[in-house]
């Protein structure tokens, strides 16, 4: 018979753990002292305001801690809870990877296929480099801008002009075809959060559906991710959605993230727990085939960048790989992506093929450090 043991968390929520053999894991007690450890970690963190909403961990696929900490909506007074959702940020880029693998699996698209040739059907004023490859765009090696590419006029006061442009797809490649490219494709690593945003386009124009709807019929709903959603348009309300904020030491005020456009970047909400499941994946081929997941975590840099790793949507740390994004301090190897936008803040961690995930989003964004947060979690969990 399995052993059990709880964990009680602030929110109320209370965990049983079921235990792997012996021989493959820690003691109860010092899996139950870490948690303990972090959960005072947690506390202290969310008492000084530095962290509000919800973090997951688990062991070898089972949760060993969880809770849910501090307010979604400061207005209301409405407390996080298990099924409060927040933007996920970049950590969207590992399903919009994933979606991507899942086409080329079905025979829709081909790694090698050519960005000129996945927008024939858009019309544009720039120019693509023809050479732009899915790969390219998938490992930030395409060579295009990314937000620091835009106009001065459209950097003021943080973007807004820029994010409240409700963009079409249509309107939205052609934005993206005229910006400068900062390389040539396949020759350097250049972070590009557009390029991420035009692969959801294509699939959205591979399926012919919003890409919501790509979201929901090719991966939340075959991997039972209830609390994981997109929306593409504005007038439309999420359920249980938290609002974001920003703390203005010369105030001492919260300030409300003032309008979150959804038209814009594929937007991607989701919770502590979906996103520990879904981290999970990548070790389970099933939904995507074992080769599928070698991709996803493959460096797709090497020759390129001596500086940073990234597979597809993942950065990708181990013996061989090292990485200035997302540098952990620890032995064991491990895939991470964290994300930050208008107040949010996500990290998505799978240590050692699933031996840990480490799940957590934030909505006092300027507050929560999530890399130094990531830090302090790993150093109590591996010694």
């Amino acid at each position: 018979m399995k052993k059990l043991f709880l964990l009680f968390c602030a929110s109320g929520v209370i965990t049983l753990t079921g235990c792997q053999p012996r021989e493959n894991r820690p003691s109860d007690g010092a899996i139950s002292t870490a948690a303990q450890r972090i959960d005072s970690l947690f506390r202290n963190h969310f008492e000084q305001d530095l962290f509000h909403g919800g973090v997951v961990i688990a062991y070898h696929g089972e949760t060993i801690y969880e809770n849910y900490l501090g307010l979604a909506d400061r207005s209301w007074g409405i407390p996080f809870d298990r099924e409060v959702k927040l933007d996920i940020a970049s950590v969207n880029k590992s399903m919009i990877a994933a979606l991507a693998l899942k086409a080329v699996e079905e025979g829709r698209l081909k790694l090698d296929d050519q960005l000129v040739e996945l927008l024939s059907g858009f019309t544009y004023q720039g120019h693509f480099n023809p050479d732009i490859t899915l790969h390219h765009l998938l490992s930030h090696s395409a060579g295009l801008a990314d937000y620091d590419g835009i106009s001065e006029a459209l950097r003021q006061e943080n973007y807004l002009k820029f994010k409240r442009s409700r963009f079409t797809d249509e309107a939205y490649v052609d934005f993206i075809s005229q910006l400068a490219p900062v390389a040539e494709p396949g020759k350097q690593f250049h972070y590009s959060n557009f390029a991420y945003h035009l692969v959801a386009i294509i699939l959205a124009d591979t399926y012919s559906k919003p890409f919501a709807e790509v979201l929901e019929e090719k991966l939340t709903v075959p991997l039972g991710l209830k609390n994981t959603v997109s929306e593409g348009l504005n007038e439309r309300v999420i359920p249980k959605l938290a609002q974001a904020y920003t703390y203005q030491v010369s105030t001492g005020q919260w300030l409300e993230n003032p309008f979150l456009d959804l038209s814009l970047s594929r937007r991607i909400f989701s919770t502590a727990a979906d996103l520990n499941r879904w981290a999970q994946v990548m070790n389970n081929p099933g939904w995507l085939s074992e080769n599928s997941l070698k991709l996803i975590q493959k460096n797709h840099l090497a020759g390129i960048s001596e500086d940073f790793t990234y597979g597809y949507g993942w950065v990708i740390i181990d013996k061989e790989n090292k990485s200035a994004m997302g540098d952990l301090g620890i032995a064991r190897p491990y895939i991470i992506h964290g994300g930050r936008t208008d107040g949010y803040k996500s990290m998505l961690i799978n240590v050692n093929q699933g031996a840990y995930v480490i799940s957590f989003l934030s909505n006092v964004g300027n507050q929560t450090d999530e890399m130094q947060l990531a830090q302090k979690i790993v150093n109590l969990l591996i010694k």
